[in-house]
């Protein structure tokens, strides 16, 4: 016969030596810094830009074409060049 402290005593799990060996949880994706990002955002803007331009112009007479055009491509160029060089990684050190 048990008796009492004996059922009420707590038992230890029992382990796997799989569990008990620390492991390293996986490394999430390596984002980048901050620049980086501001690139990759800077030339989807630019992408944005000039495909609003194409699909506006085919869907709707645009007024003034030659200015909305122009600024348009000025505003893609800019933002695509300064997102290349914001994402550049550059080998060495």
């Amino acid at each position: 016969m048990t008796t009492r402290r004996e059922k009420s005593k707590p038992q230890k799990p029992q382990l796997n030596k799989q569990l008990e060996a620390t492991e390293e949880p996986p490394k999430p994706k390596d984002s980048g810094t901050w620049k980086e990002n501001l690139g990759k955002y800077l030339i989807d803007i630019s992408k944005y830009v000039v495909t609003g331009i194409l699909i506006t112009s085919i869907f709707k007479d645009l007024d003034d074409k030659f200015f909305i055009y122009v600024w348009s491509i000025v505003v893609a160029i800019i933002a695509l060049t300064v997102g290349l060089i914001l994402t550049n990684k550059k080998k060495g050190n």
